[in-house]
C-alpha cells in the first residue's frame, strides 16, 4: 500500500463525480458518459499532482458556491479529504480481529451469560466463569 501515499485521496469532487456517474449509469445510452466521468473521478483519486487537485477542487467550490448561493446555502470552508495512509490502522485493526479469531473461540457462560475467551485447539477443558465461578466443559 504504499505506493498509495503520496497519492491525492478521496475529496468532494471526485465523489460528486462518482455520484453523477452513478446518474448516468442509471439509463443504457448515457453509460459511456458515465464511464468517462468515473474513470476521470479515479483518475483524481489515485493522482500525484496534488496541488492541481487542490485547484481543481477549490474551482468547484467557488463554482457549487456560486451554484447553492441562489438557494442561500453555502458549503463548508473546510472539507476534509480522505488519503490513503489513513487506512493503516483499519487494516491493522481488521488483521488483529483475524488472528484473534483464528486463535481464540469465543463462547458464553451457560449461567450469567458472560463472554470467555478459550484458546482453540486444547481439546475438551473446564472453564470457570470468573464472573459466576461456574464451571463447565467445552471443546475448543
Amino acid at each position: 500500500m504504499n505506493f498509495l501515499n503520496d497519492s491525492y485521496g478521496l475529496d468532494l469532487l471526485s465523489i460528486f463525480l462518482i455520484l453523477v456517474s452513478s446518474f448516468f449509469n442509471l439509463f443504457y445510452f448515457t453509460r459511456i458518459v458515465a464511464s468517462i466521468i468515473l474513470i476521470l473521478a479515479l483518475y483524481r483519486v489515485f493522482s500525484k499532482n496534488i496541488s492541481k487537485r487542490d485547484q481543481e477542487l477549490k474551482s468547484f467550490c467557488i463554482h457549487a458556491n456560486k451554484f447553492l448561493g441562489k438557494f442561500n446555502r453555502a458549503l463548508p470552508n473546510y472539507l476534509p479529504i480522505f488519503h490513503f495512509s489513513d487506512l493503516a490502522p483499519i487494516f491493522s485493526k481488521i488483521s488483529k480481529w483475524f488472528n484473534e479469531k483464528k486463535d481464540f473461540k469465543i463462547v458464553k457462560c451457560p449461567r450469567c451469560s458472560q463472554k470467555l475467551r478459550l484458546p482453540r485447539h486444547k481439546g475438551r477443558i473446564t472453564v470457570t466463569c470468573k464472573r459466576c465461578l461456574h464451571e463447565f466443559k467445552l471443546k475448543t
